[in-house]
């Protein structure tokens, strides 16, 4: 064997064996860069978990604000019997006092100074003074028994002929 290829199969075995010694400065950085991702993880959950709790406190704060602007219904407030229509074509079946039933939108206003501010689905806020109410909802009527909510056959058929 000449000697250029004694000295080829020494540098190959050499670099062969490269792997083997492995460089501990490479071992450190690559215990740094994990160490890296996992705190920059940690980071992470840390500014979802603020984020949420301040998502808490406005939902909290706009529930007491709403809460505080519900009262008690008194027997001279007009109530909400329904509410109907789409984006802002929107308006509010109210039931005054006195038994009278009326539609109202957006800026009407009703007896006793109140101004109707807002209609969202099932919800009726009016201005009253200063103040904002909510309006109550209305008591629905008796539900009639099943008997007698189903008429029975026109007049002059038999009752087993009406199916």
């Amino acid at each position: 064997m000449s000697n250029k290829s004694l000295w080829c199969a020494v540098l190959v075995s050499l670099l062969g064996c490269a792997p083997a010694y492995a460089d501990p400065t490479a071992e450190k950085l690559s215990r740094i860069e994990g160490e890296t991702l996992l705190l920059k993880a940690r980071e992470r959950q840390l500014d979802v978990q603020g984020s949420i709790l301040m998502k808490q406190n406005q939902i909290a704060t706009i529930q007491a604000a709403t809460a505080a602007m519900t009262h008690a219904p008194v027997a001279s407030d007009p109530q909400v019997r329904s509410v109907e229509g789409i984006g802002r074509a929107v308006f509010a079946t109210l039931q005054l006092g006195d038994g009278t039933v009326i539609e109202v939108q957006p800026g009407d206003m009703l007896p006793k100074g109140m101004q109707v501010v807002s209609i969202a689905p099932g919800n009726v806020i009016v201005r009253k003074g200063r103040q904002r109410v909510r309006l109550a909802r209305a008591q629905s009527g008796p539900v009639l028994p099943l008997a007698a909510a189903v008429p029975g056959p026109p007049p002059g058929m038999p009752a087993g002929a009406a199916r």
